[in-house]
């Protein structure tokens, strides 16, 4: 399996783990068929209104920064990273220090985007794993957006032609 390929599987795996409030995301893999978005994921328990978010997933085998705070070396070019965070909707970077000799001990780590990004990202930082914890906090940041610009009120009055 190509890199790229293990780290979308990872991500989407490990999004979709088990934590102590249950499955908190369905997952659906999008990969080369979308340039921008790897994963779209819907949180499980939000019920008749949609709350999702996109994952771009980035795989390396170059390890880690020598600085005090390790950063993964990663790859994201300017108008990647500027093509997810114009997105309607949150949306993340997972990138995934990817061992190719021991792929179980691989791991994945998580970083928000958004604003406007001057140049490309070449490495994250390594805080935020992707486990049961840090998915919880995930899902209350992706509630918290679509709970505060409520688009189910605005699908009901915006002008149509149709």
């Amino acid at each position: 399996m190509a890199k790229g390929d293990f780290g979308e599987h990872l991500a989407a795996m490990l999004l979709s783990q088990w934590t102590v409030q249950g499955q908190l995301f369905d997952i659906v893999m999008i990969g080369g068929k979308w340039p921008t978005i790897d994963v779209y994921a819907e949180i499980s328990s939000a019920g008749n209104q949609k709350m999702v978010c996109f994952f771009q997933v980035k795989s390396t085998e170059l390890g880690y920064t020598k600085h005090t705070h390790r950063r993964l070396k990663i790859q994201v070019p300017k108008d990647k990273v500027n093509k997810l965070s114009a997105y309607s909707a949150p949306t993340y970077l997972i990138g995934v220090d990817y061992k190719r000799l021991n792929w179980p001990t691989s791991v994945a780590y998580i970083k928000t985007i958004r604003g406007s990004y001057l140049h490309g990202i070449s490495s994250m930082e390594t805080t935020n794993v992707v486990n049961p914890a840090n998915l919880i906090l995930l899902k209350n940041e992706v509630e918290a957006f679509w709970q505060a610009i409520n688009p189910s009120a605005q699908k009901n009055i915006y002008l149509t032609n149709f």
